[in-house]
């Protein structure tokens, strides 16, 4: 009986030191998280885009067709001095006036003086009377025809008319960057604090670090973007603006070159014209204030056009700026979220490795 006790005894403790061996090798924690997701942690990185540029305002300027008819009468006009005869296009462009006008408004315009003339010049309103004169010739067809045609600048689709700017128009847009916002999905583990998961937290850190370092980077290089697509408009709406006076000062003085030299042959022809000629004074007359009158519009116009091309080429950097922020911001939050998810994965490794067989 004693010695089947012993032997009892003895199976007991061998049994036990076969259980303690067994769960040593068996459930021991390993020290380190899978070197695969590691792996992919360390080289996981944010997924730069390329920078979109600020679009350039679509801009169309102004310019001024000249009337063929009225160059065809303006040349006819200097030939009558010396041939004594009218020709068919001047006799024709009195008719034009005569059968518009009336006698009233024909002597108006034909003893029109130099003095408004060169006040309108010099960027002045015409008179109420000269302006429903020259209105009345506008909308008829046969005499706007003898007139140039102005085309105001038009911008991303509008077309500027010279309308008064407010101080607020006139004004640069404001500017405002947008910062990304960071979100950040964390993961709560209960997992012991061992070895293996302060391996997997220490190596989520470093890529953390590193996204975040890419992320400040690429924002970095959205902001220069930025800065390097507005630097120059402020610049450039100034030369804009100082250009539209010379420009329109170019335009007057082809229109009253093209006067004085039809008034010089009709003062010439004025014997061989008659009746006529105080019609076609008119007419040149009706030809040199509306276009300078025009011209006056014109050049309000185009230093409108010059605010809405800096105004818009400022929004098309902003929205080139928040769209490159929104897209820096999409890259960094997937490679973070996936970083998040790997972080998991190498916490859970740090239990499941070499266990559930």
């Amino acid at each position: 009986m004693k010695k089947r006790t012993i032997k009892l005894a003895m199976l007991s403790l061998m049994m036990t030191a076969m259980l303690f061996n067994c769960k040593d090798k068996d459930d021991k924690d390993p020290t380190k998280p899978d070197d695969a997701i590691t792996k992919e942690l360390d080289n996981l990185n944010v997924a730069v885009p390329t920078l979109q540029k600020a679009a350039l305002p679509s801009v169309t300027p102004s310019s001024v067709e000249q009337s063929a008819k009225a160059t065809e009468v303006n040349g006819a006009l200097a030939g009558i001095a010396a041939s004594g005869t009218v020709p068919a296009s001047v006799s024709s462009a009195a008719a034009d006036v005569k059968g518009a006008l009336s006698p009233s408004e024909i002597s108006t315009l034909s003893g029109v003086s130099s003095e408004t003339i060169n006040a309108v010049a010099a960027g002045g309103t015409l008179s109420p009377e000269l302006k429903a004169v020259l209105d009345k010739v506008m909308a008829n067809p046969a005499l706007a025809a003898y007139l140039p045609k102005f085309n105001f600048p038009i911008v991303n689709g509008t077309t500027l008319r010279g309308a008064r700017l407010s101080s607020d128009a006139a004004s640069a847009a404001r500017t405002s960057g947008s910062e990304a916002t960071e979100q950040i999905e964390k993961v709560e583990s209960v997992l012991v604090d061992d070895a293996c998961t302060a391996a997997a937290e220490a190596t989520f850190a470093t890529a953390k670090t590193r996204l975040d370092g890419q992320r400040a980077t690429a924002v970095a290089a959205v902001t220069a973007q930025y800065n390097a697509d507005i630097a120059p408009i402020a610049a450039a709406q100034a030369s804009c603006v100082s250009n539209a006076p010379t420009t329109a000062a170019g335009y007057r003085t082809l229109a009253q070159q093209a006067a004085a030299s039809a008034n010089a042959s009709l003062d010439a022809a004025q014997a061989t014209l008659g009746d006529i000629y105080p019609i076609l004074k008119a007419l040149v007359n009706i030809q040199l204030l509306g276009a300078l009158s025009s011209i006056n519009t014109l050049q309000a116009a185009d230093s409108q056009a010059c605010v809405a091309i800096a105004n818009a080429s400022t929004t098309n950097a902003q929205a080139a700026q928040t769209a490159n922020l929104a897209a820096v911001t999409a890259a960094y939050t997937t490679a973070l979220a996936q970083a998040t998810k790997l972080k998991g994965d190498a916490l859970l490794s740090c239990h499941n490795q070499g266990g559930g067989n």
